[in-house]
Formats: C-alpha cells, structure tokens, sequence
C-alpha cells in the first residue's frame, strides 16, 4: 500500500530525513517510534505533501505521489491527523466530522455521521458542542473521527496521546484499534507512548535523527531492549 524508499526531506537547506525506509500494507496497522526531532512528524508530512521538499521513492497502492497535491492525495484514500489536531474551534462536533466529505471521493464516499459517532461513544454526548469548547483529549478523539469521515485506506496519526489524561488514552487506543478493524484500514501511528503504540499496532519502526535504524514485529522489539535503552530513553 504504502512503498516510502531512501527518502530525503528537506525544511529549507534543513535534511530532516535521510533515507528512510518504511512500508505499510493494506489494513497493517504500524507504528513509527522515536524521540522528539527524530523526523517522525517530518515522515507523514512528506506522505500528504504537507511542508518539507522531498526525493526518493515515495508511493501509495502502486502510484508515484511525487506532484501529487495534498487534497489528491487525500481523495486517493490518505488521511492525516496532525499533531496540532487542526480542529474548527467555530464549528460543532458534528460539523466537523461532515467537514470530512470534502476529502471523499466518488470511490471512497465519506462516511456518515452518525457512523462515525457510533465508533467514537465519547462523542455522542458531544455533537452539538462547538470544538472550541472540548478539552485537548475531546478534540484529539474528535480529529481521529473526522480523518475516519473521509473513509481513508491509510490513518496517518501523529503523536495523538501527548497532554492526554491516562483514561482518555485508553479510550483512544479501544477506538483506534476498533475502528481500523471494522473499516479494513491501515494505520501509520508516529507515537512516543510505548504502550500505546503497542496497543494499536502489530509492526514497529523506529527513527533516529532522520534514519530507521530498527523494523520488526513487537516480539522482535522485546527480545531487543537495546533499540529502547539507545533510541528511546529520554
């Protein structure tokens, strides 16, 4: 699904990452584990066209992304959550999952609303309050459920658990998981919560000052305590 080969990606004369190498397959759910500044945010930017100028192989079910817009890329079934959530402070909950028809397409049509809140239950008491008015975990819960509007092939979700209350966490790793198993969809989980990632995925890279220095399952990941201890440890 996802083919990313020795990619470079640049912020002005700034090479954030330097041939990086993942993949994703289609309804794999992978996480991308790293300290911050280690290009985990610089990575889903350069798969959605969203900031940093790249070269090297960089592909989504087959097609050369390179020129490919944002809101292309996005019809194409890629669907990014940012770290900043993004959420529209004026609008309700629900207005802001509809919102997510704008990035559907006529092969992947938007989910509804009302499906989406069924999958999200921390929401249905929500619908009518205005984004400005949810606390940090509402509005982070609220920006993985408008992505899942757009009825994506591929999650892209970028440290959703910092500031999180551990009962919101929680909750957001149920929802996840749920979620991408009832709708076949991938997942690409850039986290620095170690159990979280572990919650939601089944496959682990993990990325150093713009190089992935580690790939494997979660049972590799444990048989080797030295990528964490070097890699991971604050």
């Amino acid at each position: 699904m996802l083919e990313v080969r020795e990619l470079d990606a640049f912020y002005g004369d700034s090479h954030i990452l330097l041939g990086a190498q993942i993949s994703v397959k289609a309804g794999q759910r992978v996480a991308l584990l790293g300290r911050n500044g280690a290009g985990k945010s610089t990575l889903l930017k350069s798969v959605m066209n969203a900031g940093p100028r790249v070269r090297g192989i960089l592909r989504f079910d087959g097609k050369d992304l390179h020129g490919v817009p944002t809101h292309q890329r996005t019809r194409m079934g890629l669907s990014l959550v940012p770290e900043d959530r993004r959420i529209f402070t004026h609008l309700t909950v629900a207005e802001n999952i509809a919102m997510a028809r704008y990035g559907a397409s006529p092969t992947r049509p938007a989910v509804p609303v009302a499906d989406i809140i069924a999958r999200f239950p921390m929401l249905a008491p929500l619908q009518q309050r205005y984004g400005g008015q949810l606390s940090g975990g509402q509005q982070q819960l609220l920006a993985v459920a408008r992505a899942m509007a757009a009825n994506p092939s591929l999650l892209l979700l970028d440290e959703p658990t910092e500031g999180l209350a551990p009962i919101i966490v929680e909750e957001m790793a149920r929802d996840v998981v749920r979620t991408c198993t009832e709708g076949n969809v991938a997942l690409l989980l850039c986290e620095q919560n170690i159990w979280f990632a572990r919650r939601c995925t089944q496959y682990v890279y993990v990325i150093d000052t713009g190089r992935v220095v580690f790939e494997g399952d979660w049972e590799h990941f444990d048989r080797n305590p030295q990528v964490q201890q070097r890699y991971l440890a604050l």
